[in-house]
This record gives structure tokens, sequence and C-alpha cells, in this order.
């Protein structure tokens, strides 16, 4: 992300310090402070007219990144200085999750698809951290398997379209799979979430999104895979474990298998019983699908064989 970052910074700096550019310190302090971001570092800079070296140029972008104002501050950019001609500016921009478009630089929507078929409160967290700011993505639809999934009621409320499709009479699995790909594909989505999604999808649906489905189990992954509901925590007590939780994983062929991205972790307590233990790992859940979400989305994660890294 960072690399990406500098070299947009580059291909900027080059317009930038070509002769007669109005482009310097005192334009930056001014462009900020238009944009409700003054910075105490650009405000030092700039009383001192400090000339606008490369570094401290990459800062700007840097900063504009971190406030989620990138787009307005290469807008005000490309005002004085024009588009670069560079064959890598669409690839960097789209890791940045920006977009050129219609002559304007612009945010890109994260657009995520929620499969559901029970209560919905995964979806409901994830809702809700869109509406307070937490994940800067569109849920563009939820789609359930069950008519009476109260998680399409949660949806309907917030103003997502709700979608129910049932499966037909003796259906195969993968053609129910088509049938909702053909749906999911209407709304273009970047990411599917699987948030109590209680079908088993085919190896067609998986390959088809590729390392873009993701799943949330409430046990710690490798352990109970394949298990669901207070199964899996009936199943955790009866073993013994002393901890327990959930695992936010890649979706692949196998049951429960995929690259694992979070994993939070609950003490199972001797008191315990299956609905105590899944009322504890149903928080972490929430937590846990949503920070999986916000990484996804943000492009600060890389797959590498079966694990998961996190980009600095």
């Amino acid at each position: 992300m960072r690399d990406d970052l500098k070299n947009l910074a580059d291909i900027f700096y080059l317009r930038i310090v070509s002769p007669g550019n109005p482009i310097n310190i005192l334009w930056v302090r001014k462009t900020f402070r238009e944009m409700d971001m003054v910075d105490e570092n650009i405000e030092k800079f700039a009383d001192l007219n400090a000339p606008l070296s490369r570094e401290v140029w990459y800062y700007t972008f840097l900063r504009a990144f971190e406030d989620g104002k990138l787009d307005v501050y290469l807008n005000r950019i490309k005002e004085i200085t024009g588009l670069p001609e560079n064959p890598k500016i669409d690839e960097i921009l789209e890791s940045l999750h920006l977009r050129y478009l219609n002559g304007k630089f612009s945010q890109k929507i994260f657009r995520v698809v929620v499969l559901v078929s029970g209560r919905g409160t995964n979806l409901q967290a994830l809702i809700d951290a869109v509406e307070n700011g937490m994940l800067n993505v569109k849920l563009v639809a939820v789609i359930s398997n069950k008519k009476r999934a109260y998680a399409l009621e949660r949806a309907r409320s917030h103003g997502i379209p709700a979608i129910y499709i049932p499966a037909k009479k003796g259906e195969k699995r993968e053609n129910y799979d088509k049938r909702l790909a053909k749906k999911i594909d209407e709304y273009t989505p970047d990411l599917i979430v699987l948030a109590g999604f209680l079908r088993i999808l085919s190896p067609w649906f998986v390959k088809k999104y590729r390392n873009r489905i993701i799943n949330i189990h409430p046990a710690l992954l490798p352990s109970f895979a394949g298990l669901y509901g207070e199964n899996v925590h009936k199943a955790v007590l009866e073993y013994g474990c002393k901890v327990s939780g959930c695992t936010v994983h890649f979706v692949d062929e196998n049951i429960d298998h995929g690259p694992i991205i979070v994993q939070k972790c609950v003490e199972v307590r001797d008191t315990d019983t299956p609905e105590t233990l899944a009322a504890r790992v149903l928080e972490k859940e929430h937590e846990a699908l949503v920070e999986a979400v916000k990484l996804i989305s943000e492009g600060k994660i890389v797959i590498k064989d079966r694990r998961v890294l996190t980009k600095r």
C-alpha cells in the first residue's frame, strides 16, 4: 500500500518540479486547510516556506490517504498539473481503491453481497460498522435461501435489497448455485460474505469466485470443522477445551478449510453451557467479521499458500 502511494506521489512529483509550477508548500497548506485537514507538520513547513521535497510531498499523499481524502487532493493537484501519462497509474489507483473516470478521481466503493439463512446478527454487525464509518464499503444485497430468515428484515430496514432464492425440489447443488450466481452478478460485488448461510457451496461456485468468498465459523479452525450452531459449542465442551472462539476464512472446495483471515478467542468457563459459550463466541464473531471485511476492502492482505498475510 505505501509503495503504491509513493509511486503515485512520484508520478505527480515529476510534474510539480517543472519550472513555473505554482504547487509549493504554501499551496499545500492552503489546500489542506480547504480540505479541513490542518496538519501540524505542514503548517511548520509552510511557516518556514521550506522547499517541497519529495519526502514532504509523499507525506502529504499519506496524510490525505489516511483521512480518506486522497481523491479530493488528487483532483486539486490535477487542476494545475493535468493528468500525467503513465501506463501504471490505473493499476496503482486500483490498489488504493481509487479510480479515474470522466475527468475526476473518486473513491472506488467496495461492494459486498451477504448470504444468510437465519437471524443475521453478523449481518447486523456489518450494517452497524458501515453506518458508523468503521467500514468504507457498500452492502449491495442480502440473499437468503430461507424465506423467513430475519436477516432479510434487517436488510430491508436499512434499505439494502433483500432477496429470497429458494432451492427447487430435487435441484442439484450446482444448479442452485448457478441461479444464485446469476443474481449475485447483477450487483457486481468485490466480496461475498457467508454470514450463517446454511448451504454447502459447489466447487463450481467456489471456483467462479475464488478468493472472493469468506465465511465465519464459530470455533477455532481447524478444530471442529464441519459443525454448525450449538453443535459446535457442545462439542467444544465435551472435548474439554480451555479456549474456543471463531474463525473468518476464505472459502475453498472443502468445508471450513480455506485460508484463515482472523481468529478471536474466548475462555471456556467451568460453568459454561453450549448456550452461554455460544453467546460469548457470537460477540467475537461480530468483531472478527468486521475486522476481516475491513482488511480485505482496504487491500491489506495477501494470500501466500495457506497463509493470509497482512500488508504493512
